[in-house]
């Protein structure tokens, strides 16, 4: 993603550039981009200089020749979205007797790759600019929202952001729930879902803790809270580095040895299924058996809550790469990591590869913590022998999934 530097120091965030007049140039897809990601105070104008290019505007901004500039009283802030015509156009300032009052800020876009961060999307803005913001992707699973999306809208504290995301899609549907409920809505036309997150979490400035849900999983009373105190209680109070903390989740890699032993099934499932691992492979697969048993000794989901809920705190290490459907990390590990990286394809997976790489390297120990009493509902892993019978289940079961009424 970009960055910016200014005399050898490299900064993050030009939003708040006061006491100068803020000029970018030039005006390109760059300065476009610019725009849709971070919007500068007090922009004065955008300067090219192409003829064709002066006297138009780009989101309400005039653009004007460099020889303007010089009708103007003041300092300026000069924001060069190309670095590789910031040489050419310094040397033009000098020419124009501008350059000891102009201050540079050059955009530094990475790689050769950087341009993958960045596309064209949508964004509804619903932003109250909270520190916490949720984060839902969606687009694909319709026949669940309508449960789903009730229960974030029950659960969701009003300090947090909330913004639903389509990769590679928009989708009417979506954008309605949103502004039924004041929610964000961002679609890209891009299909990737790193790219998507990434956009999203510079869309959100201010969110220093992020949720992460997808459409297929439901949570319960005290989902957000209970996260969060668990991530502070950790950080805190132990020796664990946290680098996210999830909900315990049934039909889970590692949660769901967790889940059997609280609720006394653990024997039973080895008996049908052969011994349960903590691992990322062996269950779940292809083994749509599993995953019943496990929502059958889920459901009623609200009521299995409650119960967790009433047990004492307690939370668990994974000790290995850990399915991302539910949790929660700081903007700083995302920061640190760089974002996620943006390959070619839809990136499934690849955000939770990029948080297990990062974790789990010689150069850090992050952990995934585990919050025991905070239960969440994962419908059901790709890839399955006979998903027919999970929507079966789901439908004939359809109540217990759903919100438990008082």
């Amino acid at each position: 993603m970009e960055s910016f530097y200014k005399k050898g120091e490299t900064i993050s965030d030009i939003s708040s550039i006061k006491n100068k007049k803020v000029v970018l140039f030039p005006a390109g897809s760059y300065t476009k981009l610019l725009l849709q990601y971070q919007k500068p105070n007090n922009i004065f104008c955008i300067c090219d200089n192409s003829s064709g290019m002066q006297g138009r505007t780009i989101s309400d901004i005039p653009i004007v020749s460099p020889q303007k500039l010089s009708e103007e009283e003041g300092d300026f802030c000069i924001i060069v979205t190309s670095p590789n015509l910031e040489r050419d156009f310094t040397r033009q300032l000098k020419e124009l007797n501008l350059i000891d009052r102009c201050e540079f800020i050059v955009c530094n876009w990475g790689s050769v790759t950087a341009p993958q961060f960045y596309d064209p999307f949508t964004f509804e803005d619903k932003r109250k600019n909270h520190t916490k913001t949720l984060l839902v992707l969606a687009g694909y699973k319709q026949k669940l929202w309508d449960i789903v999306f009730k229960r974030i809208k029950r659960f969701v504290p009003s300090d947090i952001d909330v913004c639903v995301m389509s990769s590679g899609k928009y989708v009417p549907e979506l954008s309605q729930i949103c502004r039924d409920n004041n929610w964000s809505y961002l679609s890209t036309q891009k299909n990737n879902l790193s790219l998507i997150q990434n956009i999203a979490i510079k869309l959100h400035p201010n969110a220093e803790y992020i949720y992460k849900l997808d459409e297929d999983m439901f949570i319960c009373e005290g989902f957000f809270d209970g996260l969060l105190e668990t991530y502070r209680d950790v950080e805190k109070n132990s020796r664990y580095r946290v680098g996210m903390v999830a909900p315990l989740i049934p039909v889970n890699v590692h949660g769901s040895i967790r889940f059997m032993e609280k609720m006394n099934c653990l024997e039973e499932f080895e008996d049908k299924f052969g011994k349960a691992y903590y691992d990322f492979h062996t269950h779940f697969e292809g083994k749509t058996g599993e995953t019943l048993f496990l929502w059958e000794h889920t459901l009623p989901l609200d009521e299995t809550s409650k119960k967790i809920r009433s047990m004492p705190y307690s939370y668990f290490v994974c000790p290995h790469r850990f399915s991302i459907g539910a949790i929660l990390f700081k903007r700083t590990t995302w920061e640190e990591m760089g974002g996620f990286k943006v390959k070619e394809g839809s990136g499934l997976g690849s955000d939770e590869y990029d948080f297990a790489a990062f974790f789990l390297t010689l150069a850090n120990f992050y952990s995934f913590i585990i919050a025991e009493n905070v239960l969440a509902g994962h419908y059901s892993y790709g890839m399955l022998n006979n998903p027919a019978l999970i929507d079966d289940f789901y439908y004939r079961n359809k109540e217990h999934f759903d919100l438990l009424e008082a």
